[in-house]
């Protein structure tokens, strides 16, 4: 009897164990795919940056909706309204999903945009039936807007991933409707409860985003009452509104931040911005762009919308962005009709509130830059409380420049920014060139690429002086104004710093990969027009050769969450072989008898 009591005593154990080793085995720790920085990221993750979020590949989104229904979304835009349609996402079928137009000024712009129906989109899986795609339930397709190097925001995400804040999962993708090729899009993750989980572990917390429409979006005080801060739209389904008043109380008229704010992260996202000359952000005039989620009544703030970084708002916004030059697709000669004033439904007459369309070429302008590190704002540094109060604190602030230097030094020095742009512009040239509906042309494109270079190269400089206090990093209080030109078309303008400018065509070690176009009647990769690209034979499509990832910031986005989860597993673990070999012993001890 004794016997078989033991026998089924360590099986059951045994059993523990191996589901507990299981379990142990769906949280492993990893080298992240060619970056050399060792993070903790589960199956599931990396099932998704394998499958759905490649970042060394464009892989096909295939939207088929009923023609009907797609030509209304198309006349209709801006109501932004779901129609229903079936998505072919690489290779896994959803039925039923929900598709529709999205934005803010690139929505309102395309609208204005006579021989254009580019817009961004995003598709909701769940929107009629219980479904997700490997978790997430949206993703967004963005159309690329104002940028014609179509790298700006990738490489603002990559750089936030490197800095260890909370980002979205991101990738290039071919974008067919109805079994027509409509575009080359930037897929993002939108931020919801498989972010949530996957960062924080929860995602029952409240979650705001900041808009320009309303007030409170600079999280200055307005007073205890909930209601007048309209510029913190809710975006999840429980609120903890009180919780909100308290921090932002705390921020304006406290001391304690670290009670009510992830402050370390807090100062990566401004140095997010900063480094990035991201001024369609928090610290911009408009006061947008950015997430806030409580976790346990302490607010971190997450990273959002980047295709206007680096400089792409101009300076002052006003008259800072060229003309699309190809809005229609790549056909040359185009001429667009200029937006009058900004946008349609503009407060703001004389446009100054959002990017302007003007004549000429489309692609950044290298220009110096005024944007100050210690007072990035537009408008006074006061008015953003969340810069004004964190960089008073001496600590905070030499931890905030600590975090800057670490970008200019890592991935945003010379040598490897302009390594991964020249590597990623390989990879997307063909699809950049294929895009029957681009907003630039292809000759377009291969310009911005090395003014992008050289556009990064100016800001890491002045960055660079003010941190060794070469030059002043902080003025009178009245902020840094627009910071660097954006598409203003003035290529060759050189006032008096020694920066790279760049016309037409390659630049001297910039932009070797690809240069040439390709043979009359090809589409890239060898394929006759009207063929889909072949993955096999696209330039940089078999991944990111020999570039190295390690930027210097240590474990990449999502290490809190996954050093959390593998001290858990390597616990459980620990336990459950604890608890088979108290179970053997127990079993085959033989008391003895005194």
């Amino acid at each position: 009897m004794k016997s078989r009591y033991s026998k089924l005593l360590l099986s059951c154990c045994s059993l523990l164990l191996i589901l507990g080793m299981t379990a142990c085995g769906e949280v492993i720790t990893t080298t992240t795919r060619d970056s050399g920085d060792v993070g903790t990221v589960s199956r599931a993750e990396q099932k998704l940056d394998e499958e759905v979020f490649p970042k060394d590949k464009v892989v096909d989104v295939k939207i088929t909706i009923d023609n009907g229904d797609f030509q209304d979304m198309l006349d209709n835009a801006s109501a932004e309204e779901y129609k229903e349609a079936s998505v072919d996402y690489n290779g896994q079928h959803f039925e039923h999903i929900g598709i529709r137009t999205k934005g803010n000024l690139s929505l309102r712009s395309v609208v204005q945009m006579s021989d254009s129906d580019r817009y961004s989109f995003k598709l909701s899986f769940d929107e009629y039936v219980d479904q997700t795609l490997d978790g997430i339930s949206k993703i967004n397709l963005n159309n690329n807007y104002s940028d014609a190097s179509s790298m700006r925001e990738f490489l603002t995400y990559e750089l936030a991933e490197q800095m260890g804040l909370p980002t979205p999962k991101y990738s290039y993708v071919n974008v067919y409707i109805n079994n027509k090729l409509w575009g080359f899009y930037l897929a993002i993750e939108q931020i919801g409860d498989a972010y949530l989980n996957r960062h924080f572990g929860n995602s029952y917390g409240a979650l705001y985003k900041g808009e320009m429409t309303g007030s409170g979006s600079d999280l200055a005080w307005l007073g205890d009452d909930p209601s007048a801060y309209t510029g913190l739209a809710l975006k999840s389904k429980t609120t903890n509104d009180d919780i909100l008043i308290d921090m932002i109380n705390e921020l304006n008229n406290g001391s304690d931040y670290e009670k009510v704010l992830d402050v370390e992260e807090s100062l990566k996202y401004i140095a997010l911005n900063v480094a990035t000359n991201n001024m369609d952000s928090y610290i911009g005039q408009n006061k947008q762009n950015y997430y806030l989620y409580e976790d346990d009544g302490i607010f971190s703030i997450l990273p959002w919308d980047y295709n206007m970084a680096f400089g792409g708002m101009g300076r002052g916004m006003a008259g800072g962005m060229g003309g699309f030059g190809n809005r229609g697709g790549n056909e040359a000669g185009r001429t667009p009709e200029p937006l009058a004033g900004g946008s349609a439904d503009s407060t703001d007459p004389a446009g100054q509130s959002e990017p302007q369309e003007t004549a000429g070429p489309a692609f950044e302008r290298v220009s110096d830059s005024s944007l100050l590190i210690d007072e990035p704002t537009q408008g006074a540094v006061a008015d953003r409380p969340l810069v004004a109060k964190l960089l008073e604190v001496q600590e905070y602030k030499k931890l905030y420049h600590s975090i800057l230097q670490e970008a200019v030094d890592g991935y945003l020095s010379n040598d490897t920014f302009t390594a991964r742009v020249n590597e990623l512009a390989a990879m997307i040239s063909p699809y950049v060139q294929a895009d029957p509906n681009a907003f630039y042309s292809y000759e377009e494109f291969q310009a911005a690429v090395p003014s992008l270079i050289a556009t990064n190269a100016s800001q890491v400089e002045n960055i660079s002086r003010q941190l060794d206090g070469t030059i002043p990093s902080s003025g009178d209080g009245s902020g840094s104004g627009g910071g660097m030109g954006g598409f203003g078309g003035d290529m060759n303008r050189n006032r008096g710093q020694n920066n790279t400018t760049a016309s037409q065509g390659e630049a001297e070690g910039l932009f070797p990969a690809f240069g040439g176009q390709m043979p009359q009647g090809q589409a890239p990769g060898g394929q006759t027009e009207g063929q889909i690209p072949d993955r096999n034979g696209q330039p940089g499509g078999g991944g990111r050769g020999d570039f190295n990832f390690d930027f210097g910031f240590g474990q990449e986005n999502g290490a809190r969450q996954g050093a959390a989860s593998a001290e858990g597993a390597i616990a459980t673990g620990a336990s459950l072989l604890f608890l088979l070999s108290a179970a053997g012993f127990v079993a085959f001890f033989k008391r003895r008898r005194w």
